[in-house]
């Protein structure tokens, strides 16, 4: 899977390339109150409360007094520990695309920054990397999932990073795949994974000596791109 990652041109930038590194933060430090629709509370019906009800491990004694709780009650800690959950983790944004005008302009300052060309496959590719879905309402949440999460069976995260990994259908250019950790640090890649780079298209020439010189591990026939505008239509190339 071919993945990009935009960077402006900053001292932050440099210093995740010479360290192999993509950084991971928290929703809520992002720019965009959108980037975690799960933040936003879920209406439960009582079928879903029933569900949730069933798949809780009645053995533990904690989760055996919520059996006690009325409809409201649940539906409430059924989305403060959605939030919990969302608040323990981190994660890096990355696209599918390159060659997009307005992901250039707003992540990459103004196309002074570059991009990163990555290739993970499969062995790679984990229940930690999520393709963002762009909806225009709120998927239904299964309750049946976070129940069995809650009690132990711990291959249920998948499906609520799944859920927290849900964006406004206006971002969907953005082609945004996720990278989520435990908490905020850098996902270190290796040096095979780094495909090739992408000057934007105002990258100062100083710019594109400091980031050559940070890729000197890489050989010689490394391929670097810079981009350009094309018109009829007006787009984003490289060459």
């Amino acid at each position: 899977m071919k993945l990009y990652k935009y960077y402006p041109d900053t001292n932050y930038s440099y210093k995740s390339l010479s360290i192999k590194g993509l950084w991971c933060h928290y929703p809520n430090k992002m720019n965009d109150p959108f980037d975690c629709l799960g933040y936003i509370d879920r209406k439960f019906d009582a079928e879903q409360i029933a569900n949730f009800k069933k798949h809780l491990d009645i053995k533990n004694q904690t989760l055996q007094n919520l059996l006690k709780w009325d409809d409201d009650k649940i539906s409430n800690f059924i989305n403060q520990q959605r939030k919990t959950t969302i608040e323990k983790f981190a994660f890096c944004s990355l696209s599918k695309s390159v060659d997009d005008i307005l992901m250039w302009s707003h992540y990459a300052s103004g196309h002074t920054g570059f991009a990163l060309e990555f290739e993970f496959d499969e062995k790679e590719i984990n229940s930690n990397f999520q393709e963002v879905q762009y909806v225009k309402e709120l998927p239904e949440f299964r309750t049946d999932k976070l129940a069995k999460f809650l009690s132990g069976e711990n291959e249920h995260l998948e499906y609520l990073l799944s859920d927290i990994s849900i964006k406004a259908k206006l971002w969907k250019k953005e082609k945004e795949l996720r990278i989520w950790r435990k908490q905020p640090t850098y996902y270190h890649y290796k040096l095979e994974n780094l495909k090739a780079v992408y000057f934007g298209i105002n990258c100062s020439v100083e710019t594109k000596a400091i980031i050559l010189h940070l890729l000197n591990e890489k050989d010689k026939n490394f391929p670097y791109y810079i981009m350009k505008i094309k018109d009829n239509p007006i787009r984003l190339t490289y060459k």
